[in-house]
């Protein structure tokens, strides 16, 4: 085995994730297929680290691995173009995100409103709980 590659093992160690993470990258098309040894083990070149590096990063940043797996098999077409489609995902997953802050807002006002309620109102009478919507004061 050549000193420049590495084994899944060795990888995984490198990158801080299990080797079954990395099996599953390559079999979801992100991480180039391995080499093999005669004996059938993965090996992997340096650019690996990098690549997954990139994919720890954009999943980090909330990016899905569909979205992800687009940006790597996008054809190289100079680092302008390329800058220009990471920021156009970039900014789509910004507003995704800030989509799902105002709906966290929304609903934590509804839930403070609710739990307000709950805690000094006495409980209903009615019903079991879940069996109708007297539970939720207020609700909707």
């Amino acid at each position: 085995m050549s000193d420049s590659k590495l084994l899944i093992s060795q990888l995984a160690a490198q990158v801080r994730m299990a080797p079954s993470a990395l099996r599953y990258y390559e079999e979801a098309g992100l991480l180039a297929p391995a080499e093999r040894t005669p004996a059938g083990y993965r090996l992997y070149g340096p650019e690996a680290i990098a690549r997954i590096s990139f994919i720890q990063r954009a999943s980090a940043l909330g990016l899905k691995l569909s979205e992800i797996r687009l940006l790597i098999e996008s054809s190289p077409r100079g680092a302008v173009s390329e800058q220009s489609t990471l920021h156009a995902v970039i900014l789509r997953k910004l507003e995704e995100t800030r989509s799902k802050l105002e709906e966290l807002r929304r609903r934590t006002a509804d839930l403070l409103r609710v739990e307000a309620k709950l805690r000094l109102q006495p409980p209903p009478e009615c019903c079991h709980l879940g069996d109708c919507i007297c539970w939720f004061p207020d609700a909707f």
